[in-house]
């Protein structure tokens, strides 16, 4: 995997591109300390351009898009998944370089300097892929707003699909929910990992429920021996009681939370990851711009209350756990415009 100076340059041009400045941040190497190579993984919701509005602060996709790629380009990321991002191309007008939301941050990042790939282009599983209107089923593993995107110049693509929930919420008129994955491979050194990305309904406990369950089920169905990292918007954070299900549930499967967050218990009481960066702040900002409102500000001891997760095979390392945030650290206030509802979270995990 590249990093250093590679990565420097190239972020260095992503902020020209972008607007705003190259994060000073230093890039970690690949080789670790462990005898593995690290890969970086993140979980953003970007928010639907069907979302689109301008109240309070929340703002259009084409305003927010810039902020977007600022937080993922910043963080050198080897896999991406994202939720929310719509794949209807009626909201192309509100896009700035793509017929779907999910081609318009590729095509924008790519621009950028990076080096992105979809795991799966299709809009959708219908003969015609490119429209829902009038579909006649064809399976192409297409995942609706769930999707990967990997870094071609440190991974492989080996096979990716998708599996639609079998139970899904019945209220309101809402999108159906997947499960996306893909087998990808270190160029560095060859090993293989299982990733999964999701984002679970809201709208019904149940059926969360449910979902979570068969993302354990599937994910055990296609891993084989390789270790797994699995992420998404579980809308389900560690105070609600679904967690004190779930997180168990994950842990014995095999896929342990990277921090070691447990159902209502705050601070962590042995921490998975060797360090944090904004680790007192949620994922889930709420539109807001003070900081404070959405973090343990007062007690930075404590994890952030976040409904955004990653979870790793339980003997992999984990280096680093990060909420991505661009705040000024003596007023607290969010810089520019806010990228998302939801703040970007990423991990850096030591593959064997």
């Amino acid at each position: 995997m590249r990093r250093n100076i590679i990565a420097a340059v190239a972020l260095s041009l992503a902020a020209a591109l972008v607007g705003g400045t190259a994060p000073t941040e230093a890039v970690t190497a690949s080789s670790s300390s462990y005898g593995g190579v690290d890969v970086r993984v993140g979980s953003f919701n970007l928010q639907s351009v069907s979302l689109d509005r301008t109240r309070g602060e929340q703002r259009p996709w084409k305003q927010r898009r810039g902020a977007v790629m600022r937080n993922i380009l910043g963080e050198d990321l080897d896999v991406l998944g994202v939720q929310e991002a719509n794949p209807s191309s009626y909201w192309a007008p509100r896009l700035v370089d793509g017929t779907t939301q999910y081609r318009d941050l590729r095509n924008g990042l790519n621009k950028a300097g990076a080096h992105f790939a979809l795991t799966n282009g299709a809009a959708f599983n219908c003969v015609n892929a490119k429209t829902h209107y009038k579909c006649v089923y064809k399976y192409r593993g297409a995942s609706q707003s769930d999707r990967i995107l990997y870094n071609t110049q440190t991974l492989q693509l080996v096979s990716q699909g998708s599996v639609k929930y079998a139970q899904q919420a019945s209220s309101g008129n809402v999108d159906p929910r997947y499960l996306a994955w893909a087998v990808l491979r270190v160029r560095a050194t060859g090993s293989e990992f299982f990733f999964a990305a999701t984002h679970l309904t809201n709208l019904d406990d149940a059926v969360r429920a449910a979902q979570w369950r068969q993302l354990i089920s599937e994910i055990n169905l296609r891993k084989g021996t390789r270790p797994v990292i699995a992420v998404g918007d579980f809308n389900t954070q560690k105070y609600d009681p679904l967690a004190a299900t779930m997180l168990p549930a994950m842990t014995t499967a095999g896929y342990g939370d990277v921090l070691n967050q447990q159902y209502a218990i705050n601070p962590i009481r042995l921490m998975r990851a060797e360090s944090t960066v904004n680790g007192w702040i949620n994922s889930f900002n709420h539109e807001q711009r003070d900081v404070a409102s959405f973090a343990y500000d007062d007690n930075r001891d404590r994890t952030g209350n976040g409904i955004d997760w990653i979870f790793a095979t339980n003997w992999l390392p984990v280096r680093e756990w990060k909420v991505v945030l661009d705040y000024d650290p003596q007023t607290l206030q969010v810089r520019g415009v806010l990228p998302s509802d939801h703040n970007l979270v990423r991990a850096t995990v030591t593959l064997p």
